[in-house]
């Protein structure tokens, strides 16, 4: 039962973090596109290829994930992880985190990390606690993945203070690898049931050897990956990942599935998640550039899959119909096209490459403000099935 003492956006976790992260995407690509068309910037903490890269997985994907994981451990533990005051605290710890970087004249550096870092402890905080109460260890992986985050965090801090010295490209990929098991994980939990339940009839097919390999494979691609691309090891084990997870997708798809829009832009980002891992052998071969498997798994992967997961949580957590509506299938398509004009067509015209970055970056902002628009009435507003 909603309580209705508080505000319909601090009741469930995913309400403020959902719409923080489709706020955030417009304003980061916007701003990035200003960068790559213009060569506008504004001057903040981390340079330009930094901050694109941290705030874009730091700040977008974490809003995300924590929106998701704030709603899915309620319901798996049937207590309350945050809420209200709580809930709208560790909204503003996360948003602080985006402004304060763009202070960095005025305020230290040291201050300026200790912001960005506070969040994830307390993410952890609120998780953590009910489902140690309830017992329920098989989610432990979950907090693990976090506290992951949190240390390659911590050496990016670090390493922008002077503190360390570290490779921050290196970092950013182990962080993008930690998404990706993040994201294998919890396919495999929910990718069958939406399935059933969104097309009747439809009986996706697992097989536990092929759910052990293709998570292993994304675990072991996730310390290769940052260290020894392009090693042996590292090309042996993207085959295993490439064949392993297209047979877990065969198992999932199926045609009828596919016109359902909220399962169609799950099998898509699926989809770009094999594609980025293809791309990866190639690069570690030299054969292409690997900021194109970098952005088929980001842009791609995490990008597609969380605009179809944020809006069929969203639709199911405010009591509406669970059917994408006309607006948000346009921005599933227009998204996965973006992904598209990003990742395959320099693959093509490697010499217009800025042009289709441009391009990408324009559509990307289209399908977020279609996303935004839409949703963030709903994200404000009482369940429709909530008595008045």
């Amino acid at each position: 039962m909603a309580n209705k003492q508080v505000l319909p956006i601090l009741r469930v976790g995913f309400r403020p973090f959902f719409l923080l992260a489709g706020v955030t995407s417009l304003v980061l690509m916007f701003v990035w596109g200003g960068l790559t068309a213009h060569g506008i910037f504004p001057q903040n903490y981390y340079n330009p290829v930094n901050w694109h890269a941290h705030e874009m997985l730091y700040g977008y994907a974490v809003a995300v994930f924590s929106g998701f994981l704030l709603t899915a451990v309620k319901n798996w533990t049937g207590r309350t992880t945050a809420e209200g005051v709580k809930l709208a605290v560790l909204a503003s710890i996360w948003l602080l985190g985006r402004i304060v970087v763009f202070f960095d004249d005025v305020l230290p550096h040291e201050l300026i990390a200790t912001v960005d870092l506070a969040f994830l402890p307390c993410l952890i905080g609120y998780l953590v606690v009910p489902i140690w109460q309830q017992r329920m260890f098989k989610n432990l992986p979950v907090i693990f993945l976090l506290s992951c985050f949190f240390g390659a965090n911590l050496a990016f801090h670090l390493g922008v203070l002077n503190i360390i010295t570290v490779n921050g490209s290196q970092l950013m990929q182990f962080v993008v690898g930690v998404m990706l098991v993040f994201i294998g994980l919890i396919a495999g939990r929910v990718f069958p049931f939406f399935i059933r339940a969104g097309s009747k009839g439809c009986q996706p097919v697992t097989w536990r050897f092929i759910e052990w390999l293709s998570m292993l494979s994304l675990l072991v691609l996730l310390v290769l990956k940052p260290f020894y691309y392009g090693s042996m090891g590292f090309l042996v084990v993207s085959v295993i990942a490439m064949a392993s997870h297209t047979i877990r997708l065969t198992g999932w798809f199926s045609v009828k599935a596919l016109k359902v829009p909220l399962i169609g832009v799950l099998f898509a980002g699926y989809g770009w998640l094999i594609v980025g891992i293809s791309l990866d052998f190639l690069a570690a071969l030299n054969l292409v550039s690997p900021l194109l498997a970098t952005h088929a798994m980001t842009a791609g992967a995490i990008g597609v899959l969380t605009l179809g997961m944020m809006s069929r949580v969203s639709l199911g957590h405010t009591g509406r119909t669970i059917q994408a509506p006309k607006v948000i299938t346009a921005a599933f398509v227009i998204l996965n096209i973006a992904v598209f004009f990003r990742v395959i067509v320099p693959l093509v015209d490697p010499l217009n490459y800025m042009r289709w970055l441009n391009v990408a970056s324009g559509l990307w902002v289209l399908a977020f403000l279609l996303f935004t628009s839409y949703f963030a009435p709903i994200l404000l507003r009482r369940r429709v099935d909530e008595d008045s």
